[in-house]
């Protein structure tokens, strides 16, 4: 399964979201509950699939689709 379609299935699961709506262009003025609540949770779950820790800095650029998946790939997640 490629990476942005992993992505849109967190995505589907904690923010009840269409994963087909999920793009590289997702943010959070596009997504109800992506607030700070939904983000930690996002955060965690992403985490927790792909087995990696996100630094401090690292969490508060996760502000996109597109910025979700450019970390990921620096952290060694491929598809």
């Amino acid at each position: 399964m490629a990476l942005s379609d992993r992505v849109a299935a967190i995505f589907e699961q904690i923010f009840g979201v269409n994963a087909a709506d999920f793009s590289p262009n997702t943010v959070p003025e596009d997504v109800l509950r992506w607030d700070s609540l939904g983000h930690m949770n996002l955060v965690m779950n992403l985490e927790d699939t792909f087995d990696i820790h996100f630094e401090v800095d690292e969490i508060t650029e996760l502000s996109s689709g597109r910025k979700i998946m450019e970390i990921l790939q620096a952290k060694g997640v491929t598809d």
